[in-house]
């Protein structure tokens, strides 16, 4: 038995596949944000929707994950995404390995078009592979015994931030990571879209790890620097390294080509995100300060 939770403010395909998954003595708990949400009356009858209200001082979906935490009955805990395509036995594997280990977190491989691919390769050799050899946790696929944390504690740090996986990591212990079924999640490739997730990410890292983001910030502007001083030895250095990540989480994508110019840009996308001002998650917009200083910015 789990608990499965789903921010969701819309009944999307990705839900449906995470409703066709649970088990009849899961509890499929659909999150959203108000009343009027099209999901409350587009989610099936089997489906129990609840309404978090809108988030003070946090991201929508982190509020959404506490709201449903405060619902949820089962020990352990699934939370999940809804624009994330699903094959059968997901939640099997992460359910398993939750009550073996304690915690289990699906592998993202971050793909898409437009601009995207120039920067595809640093996400899966940092974000992808990054959080298998961190020991971190994907908010969008993961299961964990709430029994094994002070639960209490992460429904409040939950309520004063935007980053939910990287407050959730900081409560779990040598989680499992799913390498074997890299969770392909579409990303838009256009150049607002893009900002905003470097910013989310960016931030999340350097909020959650000054120190460690400071250190990778640093090694990514010489790597830069040393590969434009040698082109022939960058390509070669950064394509070897880039389809070795790839082949190690089974990942085929052309995106694997671009590593190089990957390299380059990653640095300023980093920087540039760490010191983003604003930006938008979700369907709103956030300055996001620390850790735990969040301002939900109201339209202007």
């Amino acid at each position: 038995m789990a608990s499965v939770i789903l921010p969701s403010n819309r009944w999307t395909d990705g839900a449906a596949d995470v409703a066709a998954d649970v088990r009849e003595d899961d509890e499929l708990l659909v999150v959203c944000d108000s009343e009027n949400a099209s999901v409350v009356s587009d989610a099936p009858d089997e489906v129990t929707v609840l309404v978090a209200g809108d988030p003070e001082g946090c991201a929508g979906k982190a509020n959404a994950l506490a709201y449903g935490m405060e619902r949820a009955t089962h020990d352990v805990v699934v939370w999940t995404d809804d624009d994330v395509s699903r094959d059968s036995g997901w939640r099997d594997r992460l359910v398993s390995m939750a009550r073996n280990r304690g915690a289990a977190t699906e592998v993202p491989v971050y793909v898409g078009g437009g601009i995207w691919p120039l920067l595809e390769p640093a996400f899966v050799l940092l974000g992808s592979l990054g959080l298998v050899e961190g020991g971190f946790v994907w908010g969008g696929g993961v299961a964990f015994d709430r029994t094994e944390i002070d639960e209490d504690a992460l429904r409040s740090d939950l309520r004063r931030t935007v980053g939910d996986d990287s407050v959730l990591s900081t409560y779990l212990d040598d989680p499992w990571a799913d390498e074997d079924h890299p969770r392909e999640v579409p990303v838009s490739g256009a150049p607002g879209d893009v900002y905003d997730r470097i910013a989310r990410f960016a931030k999340a890292a350097y909020f959650f790890d000054r120190a460690g983001t400071s250190v990778l910030l640093a090694a990514s502007f010489v790597a830069a620097a040393l590969f434009a001083l040698f082109p022939v030895f960058g390509v070669v250095a950064a394509t070897t390294l880039a389809a070795a990540g790839y082949a190690k989480l089974g990942v085929r994508r052309a995106s694997v080509v671009l590593a190089y110019p990957s390299v380059l840009c990653l640095p300023v996308a980093l920087l540039a995100g760490i010191l983003a001002p604003r930006f938008e998650w979700g369907g709103r917009r956030y300055e996001w300060r620390d850790a735990f200083d969040v301002r939900v910015v109201d339209d202007e």
